[in-house]
């Protein structure tokens, strides 16, 4: 499991089957990602290969968030659904978690989605890539419920999720990504932890954080080449736990 550094940034400153489908979900990312100049985090570069995170912060917006609708759908047993459109896509899914559902869409070429829903726990997860060279890595695992809805629309995009339940209510997120070589990251672990995060653009960076519980994040980034603030939040409002924030650049 990938474990970037990160900085804090807080308060003000603010087809279908039951049986599992089995994958080698350890490995380094298809397409030697450590000599592309996307962003692809390996080797403890924190994902910053690329002028992700590097040039062109552009204008920062922090603030509260408004309330995040990310619902959970109920599940029972094992499900996985797969639709592939185009050359040389793969979609890998593992399930060994008591209760988990997994969609995985893909329409272009060379597209690649990597997902684990291990432990005791329930795991949702809604994916879509429409595009070329786009890879995304979802591991869901714990004890609690973890959903998750990603899309991916353009070309050589790269996506890591990792959510870990830990209590009674349910972890969520919904992550985007349009446009062309970007890279966005997410772990949350813990309960009750909400985040919405959408780039918008070329060669952005976002890496953000969430343990504890009741953490809220939505992070949206409108331009190209704009930075990576990796953003922490360790647990509710009095400790910077809700917090909204818009880059952009005008492109």
């Amino acid at each position: 499991m990938r474990q970037a550094p990160v900085a804090t940034v807080v308060g003000a400153l603010l087809a279908f089957s039951v049986a599992p489908a089995h994958a080698d979900t350890n490995s380094t990312p298809p397409g030697a990602p450590c000599f592309k100049n996307n962003g692809n985090p390996c080797n403890g570069n924190n994902g910053n290969l690329g002028q992700q995170g590097n040039v062109n912060g552009g204008t920062v917006v922090v603030g509260d968030p408004p309330p995040i609708d990310i619902s959970m759908p109920p599940v029972t047993d094992r499900g996985v659904f797969i639709n592939q459109i185009g050359d040389s896509n793969d979609a890998d899914v593992v399930q060994t978690a008591s209760n988990a559902y997994a969609r995985v869409d893909q329409n272009g070429s060379d597209n690649d989605a990597d997902v684990t829903q291990s432990d005791t726990g329930t795991a949702y997860l809604d994916a879509a890539q429409q595009g070329n060279g786009n890879f995304a890595r979802v591991q869901q695992s714990g004890t609690g419920q973890n959903v998750l809805y990603a899309t991916q629309d353009g070309n050589n995009n790269w996506m890591w999720s990792n959510q870990i339940a830990l209590g009674a209510v349910y972890n969520g997120a919904r992550l985007m990504q349009t446009g062309n070589n970007n890279d966005m990251s997410l772990h949350q672990e813990g309960s009750d932890n909400l985040a919405l995060l959408k780039q918008d653009g070329n060669n952005d960076g976002m890496t953000a954080v969430q343990i504890g519980d009741g953490n809220r994040l939505q992070w949206t980034q409108e331009g190209n080449n704009l930075s990576d603030l990796q953003v922490t939040q360790t647990g509710g409002a009095s400790t910077g736990g809700q917090l909204m924030i818009a880059q952009s650049n005008g492109h």
